[in-house]
């Protein structure tokens, strides 16, 4: 069974793929960092926020998410007045026209985009309930966020990565959809406040004619229009003008219902559905906010997992003993066709009276490196190989040697980058010549309990000689 990770903060989340921008150009010195995240936490996940933390600091991420931050109300402000020019077109004909209005025209003009991006948004939440993908159509919410991190004197170096990471994390748990929507929802209903606020005192303060002015459409029209739109104010107790008055002279009675309607539209079908899209938004984000964490299948965060593994401390354990079962067998790196592929020799935990590399192997490699089974030596050939392009690695031992859980952990880790791995026990006699004392064939047995049996074993130089020189352009065991 497997344990969900414990939920993470939004920012933490945001921080480790900004982290993961900035590295797709270059891997950063992060030696320090790996060193007191391992030390801090016993969790993959906490390691992994941990040394995004320690990054984002050195790097000034936590400083960029801060001016993100004041950012946002920066350029929500910017948009609310927006909002408010394009819902608030009435406010802009009526002082244009000599305080005479067109009613319908007015009602258009303050309802007719607002409403519209409602319904679109609401078919998108509808269509999305099923998909994978809940990035949402183009919002206020959308263009907040990016006008937010592009803004002179909040914009910073990391800005577009720390912006990247955001939309990673809104992408990889579906949030897309209701962040941005929220932060629509709510720059809409501030600009309908406004809106509302606005006709109050043009209305309390001034007198105005509302009218029915039309060249070519009938009375008949505006009569049925009205009676849609009107319909629910009147059921909440608003004055609606009736068919009377829209085709009557204009009176102050008239003029009276006829505000009164305008006012309970702009509260009824511009104010309150924002509002509740914004509630529902909040709640949606708040049930999946409690569920937030890393993809540690990811290849860049399970790559760091697998450096912090290699941190761990080895735990040996006696010959006679069962090894450790993990489940599943051990792949390897998947190879790409027409790949050039480089060996490498490993000797690992050697005993210093044993030649370094072996003669008959160093002909048929690239590269020979030796690890005495510390975890700095480990983390930083573990670190080589993940940067190079294409390896196969013969990994030498001491046959007189018992395997153990730091040789196993090491053996997994070293598999993940490369695309094929063999492990030849050497004697301990001379030319790596085996004694008496030395039993190699528990390293095959050890290889076979241990779900290894995918690293092809040597028993001699000759045959590692052999196995060097045969390097296919692809094996079954590349194939993941």
């Amino acid at each position: 069974m497997t344990t969900r990770p414990a939920p993470a903060s939004f920012r933490d989340l945001a921080l480790a793929h900004a982290v993961q921008a900035i590295e797709a150009g270059g891997a950063l010195d992060d030696a320090n960092e790996m060193t007191l995240a391992h030390g801090r936490h016993t969790s993959d996940q906490d390691r992994l926020l941990e040394r995004a933390r320690l990054l984002a600091q050195r790097l000034g991420l936590v400083d960029e998410w801060s001016r993100l931050r004041t950012g946002l109300w920066v350029a929500g402000g910017l948009l609310v007045g927006l909002a408010f020019v394009l819902a608030g077109g009435l406010l802009t004909r009526a002082l244009g026209s000599g305080q005479t209005v067109n009613a319908a025209f007015a009602f258009v003009a303050m309802l007719g985009v607002p409403v519209a991006a409602l319904l679109v948004w609401v078919v998108w939440a509808i269509a999305s309930a099923g998909s994978a993908s809940t990035a949402g159509p183009w919002s206020l919410g959308k263009l907040t966020l990016g006008l937010a991190a592009r803004l002179p004197g909040l914009h910073g170096p990391h800005s577009m990565s720390l912006l990247c990471g955001v939309h990673a994390v809104l992408r990889e748990h579906r949030l897309g959809l209701w962040v941005f929507g929220a932060l629509s929802h709510l720059l809409w209903a501030l600009a309908f406040l406004l809106v509302l606020l606005a006709l109050l005192l043009l209305f309390a303060f001034q007198s105005w004619s509302l009218t029915w002015e039309t060249t070519i459409l009938r009375p008949a029209f505006f009569e049925g229009f009205l009676q849609a739109t009107g319909w629910l104010p009147s059921r909440l107790g608003f004055p609606v003008p009736d068919a009377v008055t829209v085709n009557a002279p204009p009176s102050t009675q008239g003029a009276h219902a006829m505000a009164w309607w305008l006012l309970a539209s702009a509260l009824i079908y511009g104010l309150v559905p924002r509002v509740v899209a914004l509630v529902v938004c909040v709640l949606v984000w708040q049930r999946r906010s409690a569920r937030l964490s890393l993809d540690l299948s990811d290849p860049y965060f399970h790559q760091l997992v697998t450096r912090f593994q290699g941190m761990d401390p080895p735990q040996v354990v006696d010959a006679e003993q069962a090894p450790p079962r993990v489940a599943g067998p051990q792949k390897f790196r998947p190879r790409s066709p027409g790949e050039a592929t480089d060996i490498v020799l490993i000797g690992y935990e050697l005993p210093p009276e044993m030649v370094w590399p072996p003669e008959e192997l160093v002909q048929h490699a690239d590269d020979a490196h030796a690890v005495a089974g510390s975890m700095p030596e480990r983390l930083q050939l573990l670190t080589a190989l993940a940067s190079a392009p294409a390896v196969d690695a013969l990994f030498v031992c001491a046959a007189a040697a018992s395997p153990d859980r730091g040789a196993e952990r090491f053996l997994r880790q070293l598999c993940t980058h490369t695309h094929r791995c063999a492990l030849l026990p050497l004697g301990s006699g001379p030319g790596g010549a085996l004694n008496e004392a030395d039993k190699p064939g528990r390293w095959s047995e050890w290889l076979k309990a241990s779900e290894l049996s995918a690293v092809h074993f040597c028993a001699n130089a000759a045959e590692a000689a052999r196995w060097l020189a045969n390097t296919p352009a692809t094996t079954a065991q590349d194939t993941p």
